[in-house]
């Protein structure tokens, strides 16, 4: 656990809060967005309190706020903007209905991912974790339908059968989606998953991949409302379709898996963070490559989403080959 008086650096920072070191770095040029110490080296080093403050910064900007508008508020300037931007963006007839306080409320079943559950609602101020629940009887037993916007499942293995009761249980408790992490499926049983309602993550998974699956349903939810009150300039570009082929993978899930699983002993962390944030872009770019294409321009938006997702993939893969290089690590 980080206490206030240890520090973060701006890679740490960027990870946490989804935003770019370049961004952050323009934002505290131009806005004085925070004022982050330096190191003897001159490095920059970052309080919670920094990550709390650019977090409520990265919300606001994503639901449509420009940063010049926000950037001068406090910290409990930016809470109240938020909750209200959010509780005005979701109708009252919304799926779920909105939340008391204009967060994502998320209820979960599993013991291995609650704290990853816990720190993705103590960064993100969209997100309030309303339930913790050992199996799913007790989590039917324990919410009333409509009081949840989000479960989140830990299982061991996923079977075709597991499907079919964790969509019996999405719809008995009007939620709009389920995220689930699970460690042993098969692709044939995945395909069955109706990927407007069910989120598939391979574990292990941290903080920061809970927080950005939770985060796209937000805005995937909140993308009607706000779609509504845009006049053509802000309608967004069209997308056409990529050409070429899609990088292979680098890296198989085992060799992922088990680099995210390194020995404390070493003591450079890089290889099981890069380890995390590539099985959350393979998740992601599997995701956009079976998204159901409801039209023409939906399938270019996926196909742009699946070829810039594997590029990325491609780039931290080579990142991580030469992390592992230079720690003396072989797989």
């Amino acid at each position: 656990m980080k206490t206030q008086d240890e520090f973060f650096e701006i890679s740490a920072v960027a990870r946490l809060t989804g935003i770019s070191s370049h961004v952050l770095r323009v934002w505290e040029r131009r806005y004085g967005v925070v004022e982050p110490g330096r190191s003897d080296s001159k490095r920059r080093r970052y309080h919670q309190d920094d990550i709390r403050r650019l977090s409520l910064l990265k919300a606001l900007v994503d639901n449509g706020h420009a940063i010049s508008s926000v950037a001068r508020l406090d910290t409990a300037q930016l809470e109240e903007r938020l909750g209200s931007a959010l509780e005005a963006k979701v109708p009252d007839d919304f799926p779920g209905g909105p939340s008391p306080v204009g967060a994502c409320r998320v209820a979960l079943i599993g013991a291995k991912i609650r704290q990853a559950v816990r720190e993705a609602a103590g960064n993100t101020p969209a997100m309030r974790v309303v339930g913790e629940f050992w199996d799913s009887d007790e989590m039917v037993a324990g919410l009333r339908p409509g009081s949840v916007d989000i479960i989140i499942i830990e299982r061991d293995t996923i079977f075709p059968e597991d499907i079919v009761g964790i969509q019996e249980m999405v719809a008995s408790l009007s939620v709009r989606r389920a995220i689930l992490v699970y460690q042993f499926s098969c692709e044939d049983t995945l395909n069955l998953l109706d990927l407007r309602r069910l989120t598939a993550l391979r574990a292990p998974v941290d903080a920061t991949e809970i927080q950005l699956a939770c985060l796209a349903d937000i805005h995937l939810a909140l993308r009607p409302v706000i779609a509504a009150g845009k006049n053509d300039e802000g309608t967004p570009q069209d997308f056409e379709r990529p050409e070429g082929e899609i990088p292979l993978r680098a890296y198989s899930d085992d060799q992922l898996y088990r680099l995210a699983g390194l020995s404390s002993a070493v003591k450079c962390e890089c290889p099981q963070h890069l380890a995390s944030l590539l099985s959350a872009l393979v998740a992601f770019e599997a995701y956009s490559e079976r998204c159901e294409d409801r039209s023409e321009r939906d399938a270019a938006i996926h196909a742009y989403l699946h070829r810039t997702t594997a590029e990325a993939r491609s780039v931290m893969e080579v990142a991580l080959s030469e992390v592992l290089r230079h720690e003396g690590i072989s797989l």
